[in-house]
């Protein structure tokens, strides 16, 4: 791997590397980039990689090779801690939250990074966040008291000085689209000539959302609470601003609630009426918002500060006549509104702090070589798309499954050095490499097709309920040592609740995802070979990929259904509709290497060393029956295929291995 990076480097190209687990591939490029002698970048997908490179990758090398480096890890604004918001949040957070806000006040005071992620077991955390965070668009800068203390700005600092600078693909992309907006001289992410994508299959998902344009409610909020400010300030009994921002203020949540109730999925008929009110409330707002303007411009001579203020309400009112007159060609729209939000009443803003604003429409393209194309050439210069940067390296355990890995490579708008090219044209030349893994699937574990389970379309309760029936007794045998892997919020809850009730009396509890952070859930998982009770982990796709449990902690792996891209998701139907459109088979282009990859990610949970060994259970019998399964398996690792009635005897080998001293 580290030969294919330097020639791939040397030749100036960029390069791509699919590199199963166990191939030591972080090692590798960290090697090849060190070599370099130069300073240079690592953007993961996950949170826990950065965690991993920085605390032990990183460092272990380092000292293994007898060198100094300044080593820095820089997040987005949101995950650390606002000492402003903390202070705010006192005197408006009672209940349940006054005790939690107790304990981040005391850590906020000892705490070097203010790194939230430090704060894994304090009850409550996730609905204090928004109080305690800020975004980039929230954040006052200079204008705020804590400037001088604020740990995102001191995280900013390091990462300045650092020789090997980590960050994630949603701040990457965060900078990118900040330079886009304030010009390229303004960013604030400082990125490098060696960028090193790792977990690159993920590039397209975040890229995409981090990069579509649209308009927060949040932004509106606080332009009109800088109006509320300068025109008392300047413009104090020239119109009646209270009555005009009090308007605008309560045509706003109006707008978001009706827009909340148009959610849906993207194949389901729309309400007519509802179509109707969120149309009216978008025109009522877009009227009340043009009269407060009108009213600033009218006095735009008194000062500077309030003409800028028209300026930028006549940019807010050119957005919103902009998602009223609908989405042009080869894009999609859709509001991007947080889960417990739309759940919740939309006015009910205090119960869910800021990001009850952190909302907003958004509109983007169907790729992410689209929205790299629309940037400027100074910003695009920074991408991969560009010549700004000298060297590109991308690699994770899943980017194809061929060796050109063309479905990574046409993503991103770049051309395998080995394939056919008369699709990409002049796109950007991309070497590829796919190595082999280092396991011995066909040895360490098998798989398993359960039968005469419902079938797909069933409802979740019944599926979940037939296939929790079908897990308990190889539960019990195994002592659990099981993660199970959902498609769907509602397939996960409903069979932690069907294992629940089957395994209660049983030394076996059941963990779900989202009722403990994540990184208390894997440590319950990997304690529990070994203790007084088996751990069952059930959740959805935040487990399939990320999730590294060796040894005894998972031997039975269980995927409840193929993992195919929802129906109901606007960007997937609209790629479906936009194949369709250009006479191109949306299955077989994008449908079956999504779900392939998708696959891949969720089987490559369960062997993670050469010395584990498990099952692989996939409850779904179209892998089977339908044409299209063969594609899929060829997509697998080698996995010999176990009947079910040979299942007991195979799982309770392995429990007594573990029992063997």
């Amino acid at each position: 791997m580290i030969a294919a990076i330097e020639a791939a480097w040397a030749q100036g190209q960029r390069v791509a590397i699919e590199a199963p687990t166990g191939t030591g591939k972080t090692y590798a490029y960290l090697i090849a980039a060190l070599d370099r002698q130069e300073r240079f970048v690592v953007s993961t997908a996950t949170r826990a990689l950065q965690d991993q490179l920085v605390d032990r990758d990183i460092p272990a090398l380092l000292a293994h090779q007898g060198l100094q480096r300044k080593v820095a890890v820089l997040k987005g604004r949101e995950n650390y801690v606002c000492l402003l918001g903390l202070e705010q949040a006192r005197s408006k957070l009672q209940g349940q939250h006054a005790g939690a806000l107790a304990q981040v006040e005391r850590w906020a005071q000892s705490t070097q990074g203010g790194d939230l992620s430090e704060l894994d077991d304090i009850s409550h955390l996730t609905s204090l966040v928004p109080h305690i965070t800020a975004s980039h668009d929230e954040c006052l800068g200079q204008r705020c008291s804590h400037f001088e203390r604020c740990f995102s700005n001191q995280a900013r600092a390091r990462a300045a000085q650092a020789d090997i600078l980590v960050i994630n693909h949603h701040l990457f992309f965060s900078e990118l689209r900040h330079r886009q907006m304030l010009g390229v001289g303004h960013g604030f992410v400082p990125l490098a000539q060696t960028m090193v994508m790792d977990e690159a299959h993920q590039l397209q998902a975040i890229g995409l959302k981090v990069l579509a344009k649209g308009l927060n409610v949040g932004d509106m909020r606080d332009y009109l609470q800088t109006v509320e400010r300068e025109t008392s300030l300047h413009a104090r009994g020239f119109a009646p601003w209270h009555a005009l921002l009090q308007q605008v203020q309560q045509a706003l949540v109006q707008w978001m609630g009706a827009e909340q109730r148009l959610l849906g999925p993207a194949d389901a008929p729309t309400d007519a009426a509802s179509r109707t009110t969120g149309r009216q409330a978008l025109v009522n707002l877009h009227n009340l918002l043009s009269a407060l303007v009108a009213a600033l411009q009218g006095v735009a001579g008194s000062a500077a500060a309030v003409a800028q203020l028209a300026g930028q309400g006549d940019v807010m009112l050119q957005a919103l006549r902009q998602w009223a007159q609908g989405g042009g060609q080869d894009r999609v729209r859709w509001w991007d509104s947080p889960g417990y939000v739309r759940a919740g009443q939309a006015g009910d803003l205090q119960a869910h702090g800021r990001y009850a604003w952190r909302q907003g429409f958004r509109e983007s393209p169907l790729w992410l070589w689209q929205a790299l194309q629309a940037l400027g050439p100074q910003v695009q210069a920074s991408s991969w798309l560009g010549q700004g940067v000298q060297r590109w390296l991308f690699t994770s355990a899943t980017l194809g499954d061929d060796a050109a890995l063309t479905w990574f490579a046409q993503g991103l708008g770049l051309r395998s050095d080995s394939s056919d090219n008369s699709e990409t044209g002049d796109a950007p030349l991309l070497a590829s490499l796919r190595l082999r893994s280092h396991f011995d699937w066909g040895q360490q574990a098998r798989l398993v097709v359960p039968q005469g389970l419902p079938g797909t379309d069933a409802p979740a309760a019944e599926r979940a309920q037939a296939l929790a029936q079908w897990l308990l007794p190889h539960l019990k045998a195994l002592g659990g040592r099981c993660m199970v892997l959902c498609t769907s919020t509602a397939a996960m809850q409903a069979l932690a609740q069907a294992l629940r009730q089957g395994l209660q009396g049983q030394a076996i509890t059941v963990l779900q995802q989202g009722e403990q952070p994540k990184r208390r859930l894997l440590q319950a998982m990997r304690t529990a070979p070994g203790g007084k009770s088996g751990r069952v982990l059930v959740g959805t796709l935040g487990l399939w990929e990320g999730v590294d449990l060796p040894g005894e902690a998972l031997q039975l792996l269980v995927i409840d259904k193929l993992p195919f891209p929802p129906r109901h998701d606007v960007l997937h139907a609209a790629r479906v509709q936009a194949l369709r459109a250009a006479g191109r088979d949306a299955f077989e282009r994008y449908v079956l290497p999504q779900t392939a990859m998708q696959l891949r990610q969720g089987v490559g949970r369960l062997i993670r060393s050469a010395s584990d060994q498990g099952v692989v259970v996939i409850a779904d019998e179209r892998l089977h029956s339908r044409s299209y399964g063969a594609a899929l398996l060829a997509a697998l690792p080698p996995l010999p295929s176990l009947d079910d009635a040979a299942l007991p005897a195979f799982l309770q080998t392995l429990a007594e291995k573990e029992l063997r001293p």
